[in-house]
């Protein structure tokens, strides 16, 4: 009972819309009907929620890391140039710990029965729905979630960004599946469900116009072809390029309005500053206050959450310059210390080939450094999707570590069923 609240946190993480109008509440303008589900089973599990912490391994030490994190972006609070709002950035952080923390304890044991085929719905829900939404509008229907502008891919998010960035995470932790060994693992309808997922959430992410997220995703298939040199993975590639190809060239005419975003992002993105035309001064700016806020104070930024309103009428658009300019030196190192650790996760990799588990993580890797180079555009620390990934990763680690035992598992409950149907 207490996992399903956890169940439909992940299914309804898609779903940024928040209980009140941004900017209207300092809590239930942050609040969606995810975090509702994930608050109720944190409250059901705070029994089990703190083992995750205690023993020395690998996966707590992720985690006592992350609150490390959180520490020294508290440390200097009272300085802040906006105290509530740094105090609320580091609840958000710290609630969302805790359910990564609870996700690894329920899941630990049921990674490829419950968790990834979870996953696998939730990305194929987000999509469908996303899809309804862009064809609701010139047909007459009513939609389902709000819309901002006219042909914006949505889905449950705010904005085509939110949603693109989404999309790049849950595709990190779903690609790996369908290329590594755990992939055979996987019942027959979860594999049926993952290949639908594939498709739909490719083109998806593909008419956010999300360049970061673009970037992202190229980057994690070039370096994994570079490391695995899967001859199967390089005709799904081909397949994948031939069917944007084809989503391209019948765009204009199916979603005229979608066409017309997705080709203004890439040319304002891309070309004009391929060829230094770009007359979009807000990425400089932006930027810029975050060395200007960094300059400021070297030490502790403007505080986190605090730089909105002083320094700029928006945060600043980059994990790195973000925890520059608004945690300092402080936070920025604690940022370091926690990705160090979280990348130590995938030692175990060059140590048993062999373990489908640890072949999964080592297939993540290429797909996690592409996400690397697009949250130097957005910030990862604040968004659901991330704590998921870092989740799948730890428990994947869990598993790989307990291989033989899951093996034996796995071979007696074959037996079983051999047994009663004989």
């Amino acid at each position: 009972m207490k996992r399903l609240f956890f169940i439909i946190f992940v299914l309804l993480s898609f779903i940024t819309q928040t209980i009140a109008e941004p900017g209207t509440h300092p809590v239930f303008s942050r609040l969606t009907y995810s975090d509702i589900f994930g608050l109720i089973g944190l409250m059901f599990g705070i029994n089990i929620l703190f083992t995750g912490f205690v023993s020395a391994s690998k996966i707590s030490s992720i985690y006592k890391m992350a609150l490390l994190l959180i520490l020294c972006f508290f440390l200097p609070l009272f300085f802040s140039f906006n105290i509530e709002s740094t105090i609320i950035e580091c609840l958000i952080l710290l609630f969302l710990i805790l359910l990564s923390v609870m996700l690894f304890q329920h899941f630990k044991d049921h990674l490829l029965d419950i968790l990834f085929p979870v996953l696998i719905y939730t990305l194929l829900i987000a999509s469908f729905l996303g899809f309804y939404d862009l064809a609701a509008d010139p047909i007459g229907l009513p939609r389902l979630f709000p819309k901002r502008v006219d042909g914006e891919a949505l889905s449950g998010f705010r904005n085509a960004g939110q949603a693109g960035a989404y999309f790049l995470v849950m595709l990190s932790i779903l690609i790996p599946l369908r290329f590594s060994k755990l992939y055979r693992y996987l019942s027959r309808s979860n594999r049926i469900a993952l290949s639908i997922t594939f498709v739909l959430s490719l083109i998806f992410l593909f008419l956010t116009g999300k360049i970061a997220a673009y970037a992202g995703l190229l980057t994690g298939v070039v370096f994994y072809l570079l490391y695995k040199r899967n001859i199967k993975a390089l005709i799904a590639v081909t397949v994948g390029i031939v069917l944007l190809a084809l989503v391209w060239n019948n765009l204009e005419t199916l979603m005229p309005q979608t066409f017309e975003r997705v080709s203004y992002k890439f040319d304002a993105r891309v070309v004009q500053n391929v060829n230094n035309e770009s007359d979009n001064d807000f990425i400089q700016e932006n930027f810029g206050a975050a060395f200007v806020a960094f300059e400021d104070r070297p030490f502790i930024g403007s505080g986190i959450g605090a730089f909105h309103g002083v320094y700029s009428t928006h945060e600043v658009h980059s994990t790195y310059l973000k925890m520059l300019g608004e945690t300092g030196l402080i936070g920025t190192m604690g940022y370091i210390l926690f990705m160090i650790f979280l990348l130590r996760l995938f030692k175990i990799g060059k140590y048993k080939k062999e373990n489908p588990f640890s072949d999964y993580i080592m297939t993540m890797l290429p797909f996690l450094l592409g996400c690397l180079l697009s949250w130097s555009y957005t910030y990862h620390l604040r968004k659901r999707e991330f704590w998921i990934m870092v989740s799948v990763l730890v428990i994947a680690n869990y598993c790989a570590k307990n291989y033989n035992k899951w093996r034996f598992e796995e071979l007696q409950k074959n037996t079983n069923q051999l047994l009663e149907r004989d």
